[in-house]
């Protein structure tokens, strides 16, 4: 079988993890919670970082008595600033092994699809000189329902795949959601063991894993044409 598209994760994929994360996205939360006069314990703040979901967060706004659409706008504003300004230091950058992605590009059509907000991917593929490599790029859109589309839902993939005409292709992600919407597709994914994810288990099996991106090109259906 040969893989026509190769789509990609962002974060922990080609975008280099902070040391601190998830818990340094909290800055962005906090300062939105600032913008609206609330100071929030611990535990709510917790509710909007790893594994959040709209009910939680609803009620945690609901308990501050803050509308939660109008700070949903401000949290997503303040959340691109914040990674934007990460990138600019050099505290998040492409992985090295993403040179790998030139030659891919010779002979396949290449899309990224992130969880991340639309805006942040447009920053880093900009900043980073990885734009045209790439035929189709999505991210959320900054807004309730764009969060609620993410993987493991495959709307986002399911757009990219349309972009590009997919019929038979790969998802290289590097969590369980990646994989997850990959099968939900019915694209092989192949799952990447990144230093971050040394202990990480799979609730599904990938068709392939890497340890290094360098490894896409030995991949049967990708090595065929590369």
């Amino acid at each position: 079988m040969t893989h026509d598209s190769i789509l990609f994760d962002l974060d922990g994929v080609l975008l280099c993890l902070h040391p601190d994360h998830p818990t340094v996205y909290q800055q962005a939360i906090e300062a939105t919670f600032e913008e609206f006069d609330v100071t929030p314990v611990a535990a709510d703040l917790d509710a909007f970082t790893s594994g959040a979901t709209i009910e939680e967060m609803r009620r945690v706004c609901a308990g501050y008595d803050i509308d939660f659409e109008a700070f949903w706008v401000r949290r997503e504003t303040n959340a691109f600033t914040l990674q934007r300004e990460m990138m600019k230091r050099g505290e998040r950058v492409p992985y090295d092994d993403c040179v790998v992605l030139e030659q891919l590009a010779e002979q396949h059509t290449l899309g990224l699809v992130s969880s991340n907000q639309h805006a942040t991917v447009k920053e880093m593929l900009t900043q980073f000189g990885l734009a045209d490599l790439f035929e189709t790029v999505y991210g959320r859109t900054p807004t309730v329902e764009g969060f609620v589309r993410t993987k493991p839902e495959t709307h986002y993939v399911e757009q990219a795949m349309a972009d590009l005409g997919t019929v038979e292709g790969v998802y290289v992600g590097d969590s369980a959601c990646d994989v997850q919407a990959a099968h939900a597709a019915g694209l092989d994914a192949v799952f990447i063991r990144r230093s971050h994810r040394e202990e990480y288990t799979l609730p599904e099996e990938p068709a392939h894993e890497i340890h290094t991106l360098a490894s896409l090109p030995t991949i049967p259906g990708i090595a065929s044409s590369v």
